[in-house]
């Protein structure tokens, strides 16, 4: 599918116009899979997508200002996951048939024409009817109808939101039961409370609706010195620091940095003896080599880590690599690998390192970023280091992301339950979902901090 494209004689319904986008985007890859990925279709028509931090839009389309130039699409990152799904097929509609000016779609308010018929196409792009009916015929009752409960595993398969297929399946279909007007049905579906049905799902469809984005998301690196980029360190090194019980607040991360920028060292910390403060320095160098270095990645690299982030520590120059005894990771299910194993447990994440990088370019995002959570994961167990195993491993983490074009994310303090939660069930079931969600879910707040300065 391409900008040329001519679908002008389906602008008369809504219907029409969804299935010959369908039909096209079928010819394309040969088969419809479901959810459909309304991300893909827009990048098939060269539309630039992006995730801003909107507060009172949905989205928005920008068309191209010249031949050169590209249709922008952007997608508010506050509303829910199967919100920003539907935005997506929406914007879909104003590219194909409104291509004149450029469109906001409010969150509230009164809905022209125009907006009625782009929400249509996008509800028929992602539910087509004949498949919506395929599905509600599997869950039907004695009567021909589909119980409100059972419109949910429906929903997941189109990945919509529930009252979306609820509303759909009823105007639609005719396939819900009892009292279908509006308010009513709206009623009703605030009985059934959607996100704990949604639980007996588990993670699996919003992992997979969450990696669409992820890999069809155009986002803007910003220059090194940029102010948003400043900030994010600023956040980046509080984190790290709170994520391994270091008292240091804000006001410190910032003075230091600030005083970093200006003097280009930190000769005046020193004679420091606060351990937090001299930690939280060495925490900055050592994320300042990973997001800057030129030298090659390489699992040997964690020595010089674990020096870089103990460097202003009385004794950063006494720990030895790798460790040289056995222990125990707190909050942990398993125990660390056995010290006398460590270097050939690390030559073998060495290759795997090696063979990511190598491949890197044939990878989507989302696969890329699996392959490197479940190396960071595996340095968690070998645990290589006396002291600052996981700020090293999340930095040779942010290291690959970086070799992808990945921005870097940190892990919010509040999220640390969460965090530990994911490398648990990767220890006791080999589950790496609850990360790699994490993590992408990350990467995507990390994009739209970097797009926030993004002139659309």
């Amino acid at each position: 599918m391409n900008k040329q494209l001519d679908y002008s004689k389906y602008f008369s319904s809504p219907e029409l116009l969804a299935n010959a986008v369908l039909e096209q985007y079928k010819t394309e890859i040969g088969k419809i899979e479901y959810p459909i990925n309304p991300f893909k279709i827009l990048k098939s028509l060269d539309v630039k997508l992006v995730i801003k931090n909107f507060k009172d839009l949905e989205g928005l389309y920008i068309p191209a200002l010249s031949e050169e130039d590209i249709d922008v699409v952007a997608i508010n990152f506050n509303r829910p996951l199967h919100r920003q799904r539907f935005t997506a097929a929406h914007e879909i509609c104003h590219c194909i048939k409104d291509k004149e000016n450029p469109i906001l779609c409010p969150i509230n308010g009164r809905k022209n024409n125009i907006e009625k018929f782009a929400d249509s196409f996008a509800g028929y792009l992602l539910m087509p009817i004949k498949e919506l009916y395929k599905q509600v015929q599997k869950y039907v009752n004695e009567n021909g109808y589909i119980d409100l409960e059972n419109v949910i595993y429906v929903s997941e398969y189109f990945g919509v939101s529930f009252e979306s297929c609820v509303f759909n399946i009823a105007y639609r279909l005719k396939k819900i039961e009892g009292n279908t007007d509006s308010k009513e049905l709206k009623k009703r579906i605030r009985k059934i409370h959607p996100d704990k049905l949604r639980e007996k799902f588990g993670i699996k469809n919003t992992l997979k609706l969450t990696r669409e984005i992820v890999d069809f998301y155009c986002y803007a690196r910003p220059k090194r010195n940029t102010a948003t980029n400043i900030k994010f360190k600023q956040f980046l090194v509080l984190n790290e620091n709170r994520l391994e019980d270091i008292n240091i607040n804000e006001e410190q991360v910032n003075y230091i940095l600030a005083d970093l920028r200006l003097n280009n060292n930190f000769s005046q910390y020193g004679s420091d003896s606060n351990p937090n403060i001299l930690e939280a320095l060495g925490n900055i160098e050592l994320l300042e080599y990973v997001l800057n270095t030129n030298e090659k990645i390489d699992v040997w690299k964690l020595q010089k880590m674990q020096s870089l982030l103990y460097k202003y520590t009385p004794f950063g120059n006494q720990l030895p690599f790798p460790r040289q005894e056995n222990n125990r990771i707190n909050g942990a299910e398993v125990s660390t690998v056995d010290y006398r194993l460590i270097p050939e447990e690390l030559i073998k994440v060495g290759e795997q390192i090696n063979m990511l990088i190598d491949k890197k370019e044939l990878m989507t995002i989302h696969e890329y970023v699996l392959y490197a959570v479940k190396i960071h994961h595996r340095l968690t167990v070998i645990h290589p280091l006396n002291n600052g195993n996981g700020r090293c491993s999340r930095a040779m983490l942010l290291w690959l992301l970086r070799l992808k074009n990945i921005p870097p994310i940190y892990i919010q303090l509040e999220e640390k339950p969460r965090y530990i939660k994911a490398l648990n069930m990767i220890d006791t079931k080999g589950d790496y979902d609850y990360l790699e969600l994490l993590i992408l879910e990350e990467i995507i707040h990390s994009m739209v901090i970097f797009d926030e300065k993004l002139e659309l």
